[in-house]
């Protein structure tokens, strides 16, 4: 028989409207990773990032860089549109953001073009 394990979860909104869910003292921002690439700034350059990266890794990118890949500019977003210098457990949103860019079909297309 299996342990059924809680988890407490709490959200809250900061003062510039970004989401933030506390799962057992991790946090996690909903939609953020969703709101950075489509951002007008920050989409544009996180589409040459993963340019980039094809270029210098022709077998594939690897999960487990998925911060070392995006966290400068996760950082860079939330410090710019939030005043959040250092998010706490950003690699929740580079993680995220590296499955979203790396499993969509649209987004390999245009980078083919």
């Amino acid at each position: 028989m299996s342990k059924f394990t809680a988890k407490t979860l709490s959200t809250t909104i900061d003062g510039n409207g970004l989401v933030i869910l506390d799962s057992n003292g991790q946090y996690i921002y909903p939609g953020l990773a969703q709101a950075i690439f489509d951002d007008a700034i920050f989409g544009p350059r996180i589409l040459k990032r993963l340019q980039r990266l094809f270029v210098d890794h022709p077998d594939g990118l690897s999960e487990s860089g998925h911060d070392w890949y995006f966290g400068y500019l996760v950082c860079a977003y939330t410090q710019t549109h939030f005043g959040i210098k250092n998010l706490l457990n950003y690699p929740s949103v580079t993680k995220e953001l590296f499955y979203f860019v790396s499993h969509n079909s649209q987004i390999r297309r245009k980078l083919a073009c």
